[in-house]
């Protein structure tokens, strides 16, 4: 697979944080203005250790000072999420929402990044900050439906998590599109816009962003 021409980005997060963010945008656990009730889901593991990870320089800090995002949709670790899979507290598909954005509304915005060619954490993964080098991530695997590593790649698992993680603060203005898992959840997520008088697309799509058979 080639890179593709309009690169998304995937975060996930419980639908209980989008009034906040509705409000304020993302932001870092660190923030001022952080969601003093934001609900956690995922490894709590990775998310303490990020803070002892460094960024590359420049942009500088830690991982704790970015939003990360997924380069690819149906993560690992929303498969772990969604089915309770190596002790992750299990959180129902329809609970989860996407923020959508795209490499070209961040740098539209201003904001600075970075990106790696697998999952943050790990030792084998490599940083990068030249958009030049997005050419050199494995698309095939961040879009892979069986992410499962084996023999013919080892790092299959890692490469489908390649993450850009973006300094401090994503405004509300760079999500494109909210991402539901049916069409409950999409009233709910547009009553909650509506309410906020803003106007973010809404879309149902639990083949290409979510899982089946959990």
């Amino acid at each position: 697979m080639k890179m593709p021409a309009q690169i998304w980005l995937y975060r996930i997060t419980h639908i209980a944080n989008l009034e906040h963010d509705l409000l304020h945008g993302l932001h870092t656990a660190n923030s001022p203005k952080a969601n003093p009730d934001y609900l956690q889901i995922g490894d709590s593991t990775l998310i303490t250790c990020r803070k002892d990870i460094a960024a590359p320089i420049p942009p500088g800090g830690t991982l704790a000072d970015y939003i990360p995002f997924y380069l690819g949709p149906r993560s690992p670790m929303l498969y772990q999420i969604a089915s309770g899979w190596e002790d992750i507290e299990k959180h129902p598909q329809d609970n989860i929402i996407y923020y959508i954005s795209s490499i070209d509304q961040i740098k539209s915005a201003g904001l600075k990044y970075f990106f790696t060619d697998g999952h943050g954490r790990s030792r084998t993964s490599t940083s990068y900050t030249d958009d030049q080098d997005l050419q050199k991530l494995d698309w095939n695997a961040i879009y892979a439906t069986n992410w499962k590593s084996d023999q013919t790649d080892l790092r299959r698992k890692e490469k489908k998590q390649a993450e850009f993680f973006v300094k401090e603060h994503v405004p509300l203005s760079c999500i494109k599109h909210i991402g539901v898992y049916n069409k409950i959840v999409e009233q709910k997520v547009i009553s909650l816009i509506s309410a906020n008088q803003l106007t973010i697309p809404v879309r149902i799509s639990p083949q290409k962003l979510y899982y089946d058979h959990l």
